[in-house]
């Protein structure tokens, strides 16, 4: 049976069908090190309390129980990662059981470790009082991408203070399959004193289950200054190890639940494979001296684990007389991020925190407000939309504003031509408009070079690198008379070595930005328009440094709206250089002319069954000719001195074709569906 295993500080497992896996202690650590040139000394410093006989019982009635103030932070994108109330109401049930030792397989339980299968009274509770002294019900809500987890400290956004809190994070995703991790207490930064852990093994209902429930029983252990029972090496199951507990016996660690083998490591005694802090899949206790040094830990000053349990805090945090009397906390998604002007959006209401009364949804952009739960705007002027959701209930009222929809813009004129050089007016405005990342720069008007005039557009990307895919879009353009339309543009930019990989990519879009279709797509040294790698900032590029670049938009004609979308990837391993861009042109190369007869010429039905009538607005004589996306001609029809026309496509298959109307030198082209 193929296993995902859960523990680990920021361990990352390797998965198999023998469920064999790789623990990441020691990379974890040494990531931490780096980044934290005090960080080895305190662990130094933390392992030699611990492991210290004398201490391991000088505290351990210090108190009859610890109570834990408990938050959980759930990032998602909108998905399953976003898990129920319900389902981090029963981690914490499990968190409690296995802490007391309720849990019902202690019967289970070996008879060599029977007596040592401690109660370890300590408890966990959701806060009620957040750090600014407001009603929590201990669950905290974010949309934001980093719930794709990475091992960083830039990645900790919301943890709150760790010295009063123990902070969950619960997130979709995490390099190389981990499923748990977090660090001992003391030796991370305050940010990063957290436990971060799937959506799907959090808990024993939803999207998780019983096998998976009890990975916070095993990270809390870790939070606790708990090794695994094998010690601190990467691979368990291979050199027997000591977790500094005198209670557990030496032992390899397990993946398996062989119950009564003995003589992995010493002779004739039986190991503690069904501990919490082991690999196996039937784990249900912890021993006595584990508890011991788990209260060690929480009268220790590392970390503040001696504050987070003391009675100020637990009145502080609202444990000790909770705050039932909460507000809702405002959040939502939009059903659509991009739009046309005129067009309507769906939103859904994500708020959290208690139960809502009244919603009312608004923006400046909008020709409406909606009071439904999940609104519906419509959006009356182009740009990117500010969105305001206001929610609020008998103990007070909560809103949130979000930049959430690209509302694009429609070209006035109704002419093809599409032309930004950038040398007048400002820039991003309502029709040429650009996406802002969470973090970094965005398309921004460049002053100091361009390849024509004095300006151009740039993305800081050597001191200020995007933190996603950052957009810059284009008003409509009309193809409905064209047959061979081509986007050209110029850009400069400069790789900062020969591994950066910044990508630039342009899209094309004929349904207001429901689907795009990529027309151009470089990377890394086919980007390099210089030839050259440069270590320093790439400014100001001459004349030499612009390259002239020409996409061909022919299988677009006929459609009367379509957009631009220029996409820039920063390199996701690091920054890269900076990108310059210029002189964006849409224009007909062919240059066909449309007269003022055949400027109100049409087909229809459109999309056709078998014939289509082309209508003219007087008599006259002009010839048809219907070619297919290849420019093939299918059909030619002379027509003389006539207003309409039948043309015959029963012979003709299913797909997409174009209907020519010569006339005098003039044509027009209409796009035509044939069903």
């Amino acid at each position: 049976m193929k296993k995902k295993y859960f523990f680990g500080f920021l361990f990352f497992a390797i998965i198999s069908s023998q469920a064999q896996f790789n623990c990441g202690f020691i990379e974890a650590q040494e990531y931490l090190f780096k980044t934290d040139k005090t960080a080895k000394k305190r662990f130094e410093n933390l392992m030699k309390e611990a492991e210290t006989s004398a201490n391991q019982n000088s505290k351990v009635n210090a108190v009859a129980n610890y109570t834990i103030p408990v938050v959980f932070h759930v990032l998602h994108l909108g998905g399953s990662e976003n898990i129920s109330d319900a389902q981090i109401y029963s981690a914490m049930n499990v968190l409690n059981r296995d802490y007391l030792k309720q849990n019902s397989d202690t019967a289970n339980i070996v008879s060599q470790f029977v007596n040592l299968a401690a109660k370890c009274n300590i408890e966990f509770r959701l806060a009620t009082i957040d750090p600014d002294g407001k009603c929590t019900n201990g669950i905290t809500r974010h949309y934001d991408t980093l719930t794709n987890w990475k091992p960083n400290l830039s990645y900790y956004q919301y943890t709150w203070p760790a010295s009063k809190y123990l902070n969950i994070y619960v997130v979709k995703t995490m390099q190389s399959g981990a499923a748990a991790y977090t660090y001992l207490p003391g030796t991370a930064p305050g940010v990063a004193d957290a436990i971060i852990a799937l959506s799907n093994y959090v808990g024993n209902i939803g999207t998780a289950n019983n096998y998976v429930s009890r990975t916070l029983t095993h990270e809390v252990g870790h939070w606790l200054n708990l090794q695994h029972t094998w010690g601190s090496t990467n691979q368990p199951g291979v050199t027997c190890g000591d977790d500094g507990v005198s209670d557990t016996p030496i032992t390899k660690g397990h993946s398996n639940c062989n119950l009564f083998t003995t003589n992995f490591c010493t002779s004739g005694v039986t190991e503690n494979i069904q501990n919490y802090m082991e690999y196996s899949y039937c784990t249900n206790m912890f021993t006595v001296d584990q508890k011991t040094r788990m209260h060690n830990a929480l009268n220790s000053l590392a970390g503040g684990r001696n504050n987070i349990w003391s009675t100020p805090n637990l009145i502080a945090t609202g444990v000790i007389s909770p705050n039932t009397n909460c507000a809702p906390k405002a959040e939502f998604i939009a059903t659509s991020t991009i739009t046309c002007l005129g067009n309507a959006v769906n939103f859904t209401d994500l708020s959290y925190n208690a139960s809502i009364s009244n919603w009312k949804w608004s923006s400046a952009f909008a020709s409406n407000t909606s009071t439904l739960q999940n609104g519906m705007l419509t959006f009356t002027n182009s740009g990117i939309a500010p969105v305001q959701l206001k929610v609020s209930n008998t103990f007070g009222s909560d809103s949130t504003i979000k930049a959430s929809v690209v509302v694009l813009a429609a070209n006035g004129s109704g002419n093809l031509n599409v032309v930004k050089d950038f040398e007048t007016g400002v820039f991003p405005d309502n029709n040429w408009i650009a996406s802002y990342p969470k973090y970094g720069s965005s398309y921004a008007t460049y002053s100091a070079s361009a390849s024509t005039g004095s300006n151009c557009l740039w993305v800081n990307n050597f001191f200020d690198n995007p933190s996603e895919v950052i957009s810059l879009y284009s008003p409509s353009f009309n193809l409905q008379n064209v047959l061979n339309a081509q986007l050209n543009f110029k850009y400069a930019y400069a790789q900062q070595s020969a591994s950066n990989n910044d990508a630039l990519k342009v899209y094309v879009s004929t349904n207001c930005g429901i689907n795009w279709t990529l027309v151009y797509n470089k990377s890394g040294t086919t980007l390099n328009s210089t030839g050259t790698i440069q270590t320093v900032a790439f400014l100001n590029p001459t004349s030499n440094d612009w390259k002239s670049e020409s996409v061909s938009l022919g299988s677009l004609s006929g459609n009367a709206d379509v957009y631009l979308k220029f996409e820039f990837m920063s390199d996701v391993n690091g920054s890269g250089n900076n990108l310059f861009l210029d002189d964006i042109n849409v224009s007909d190369i062919v240059g066909i002319r449309v007269n003022e007869l055949l400027g109100n010429a049409s087909i229809y039905p459109n999309p056709s069954n078998d014939r289509i009538i082309v209508e003219m607005i007087k008599t006259s004589s002009f010839d048809v000719v219907v070619t297919n996306t290849l420019g093939q001609t299918i059909i030619q029809k002379m027509v003389n001195n006539e207003k309409n026309t039948e043309i015959d496509l029963s012979k003709i298959n299913t797909g997409i074709y174009f209907v020519t109307i010569n006339d005098n030198g003039f044509s027009k082209t209409i796009k035509l569906i044939k069903n």
